[in-house]
């Protein structure tokens, strides 16, 4: 999944709070402490100082901790500088908040999936596939019910996906050996992981078989051509 970036006028956020500082500055409704912190953030982002900007928000934390936007903000700094872990905790206490909170849910389904604990990103993902109806991440999660071994559930939504006509022309793109990369069509993509499960699971000619049914659904998927490389290799020295 592509990186979360999400901006948030935490001044105009800051108006609407309940704030529980009693200090104000004269004829504001805005008490002083979270005018100053929300100063403090927005220049440490002009002036790219993340930490400082870090800072500033568990103060505006401390003054209103029922506010996702807040954490949502924190949990920005958190996946820019690849620090998952937080991000995950982060974006878990916003959805305590909010559940329905469908940025929150991207940032935790993001964040353990990058922590390679694919188990706990599913069930985010599942719930914004329910949410936004998106067929590309239905095809995330069919990848990591494989990489789970939640082989049937994986070969379910595959299934869905290759029913859906947006499969047929959005696109993944996979690394090629020239590096420009290589888009596919959805749809042949995920086929491509039904031979994958069946590898898997041991069924060597099932998986050839639907990895060349794969290559003529796309001629050409190079990413196929050396997965049966490796499965024409793997079956000459099992037979050696």
């Amino acid at each position: 999944m592509k990186k979360i970036f999400f901006a948030l006028s935490l001044v105009l956020a800051c108006m609407m709070l309940k704030a529980q500082s009693t200090e104000m500055a004269q004829g504001d409704s805005i008490p002083w402490e979270i005018r100053k912190q929300s100063f403090i953030y927005n220049s440490a982002n002009l002036f790219n100082d993340p930490q400082v900007a870090k800072m500033a928000l568990y103060n505006l934390i401390a003054e209103n901790p029922g506010n996702p936007s807040l954490y949502d903000s924190l949990a920005i700094i958190y996946l820019q500088y690849n620090q998952h872990a937080s991000a995950a905790l982060v974006a878990q206490q916003s959805l305590a908040i909010n559940k329905d909170n469908l940025f929150a849910t991207e940032v935790a389904a993001s964040a353990f999936d990058n922590l390679g604990v694919k188990d706990r990103s599913i069930p985010y993902y599942e719930t914004l596939y329910l949410a936004k109806n998106d067929i590309n991440i239905l095809y995330k999660i069919a990848f990591l019910q494989f990489e789970t071994k939640r082989y049937g559930e994986s070969n379910t939504s595959i299934d869905i996906i290759m029913q859906n006509e947006d499969a047929k022309t959005n696109v993944v793109v996979f690394p090629t050996e020239d590096n420009v990369g290589q888009e596919v069509p959805l749809n042949v993509a995920a086929h491509r992981i039904k031979g994958m499960i069946e590898e898997a699971k041991g069924n060597d000619d099932e998986a050839k078989r639907l990895f060349l049914a794969t290559l003529e659904m796309y001629p050409g998927f190079q990413v196929v051509q050396g997965q049966l490389q490796l499965l024409a290799k793997k079956g000459q020295e099992g037979n050696e």
